[in-house]
């Protein structure tokens, strides 16, 4: 049994934070001080979001840390858990054709829950998302396993966002696992 909607649409919520937590993160054209607002106004904005018990103690240690201060591995992980947001996109209907790495920030950017920064736009998205049907979930899911498989390189960025979104649509598809399980290999 699949999970329901709405809790895939509040995890695509947190998502997009990450993802936006990248960007206040890396956008050198913007003064420091400007993004850390920004940061802080977006921290302080999860309980109107209604995403706050959702959020995982390692995301909430990435979001409250303050612009400049993470390592590079950090910001590896944030990058990371920010493109799973495509993937879930993909599976609340938003996007029309399965992410690949090359594509999955600007499917964010384009069709994400969050959309031009209304709350009472997103908390509607999430309280109005459906899911593609699960068969077609499933199948999405065991071609990101068999491209997470045929890629020649452990760190080429396809492989990698193939085990991402594999990741993300096990936890779609199966209602009793956590979101921090490991998918078996």
């Amino acid at each position: 049994m699949s999970k329901r909607p709405d809790s895939v649409a509040r995890r695509c919520v947190v998502l997009e934070l990450l993802a936006q937590r990248e960007v206040l993160e890396t956008d050198g054209e913007v003064p420091v001080p400007e993004r850390e607002k920004a940061r802080a106004a977006w921290c302080g904005r999860e309980t109107d979001l209604g995403v706050g018990a959702e959020i995982l103690p390692e995301e909430r240690a990435l979001l409250d840390r303050p612009v400049g201060s993470l390592s590079e591995d950090e910001l590896d992980d944030v990058h990371g858990r920010g493109l799973g947001a495509a993937v879930l996109l993909w599976a609340l209907g938003r996007v029309p054709a399965r992410p690949s790495f090359a594509d999955a920030e600007g499917v964010i950017g384009a069709h994400g829950l969050l959309g031009d920064g209304s709350i009472a736009k997103a908390s509607a998205a999430v309280s109005s998302a459906t899911l593609r049907p699960h068969g077609e979930i499933d199948a999405t899911f065991r071609t990101y396993v068999h491209a997470r498989g045929k890629a020649r390189e452990v760190h080429e960025p396809e492989r990698v966002f193939a085990g991402v979104a594999a990741h993300h649509l096990a936890w779609v598809l199966d209602d009793a696992m956590d979101f921090d399980d490991d998918l078996e290999p």
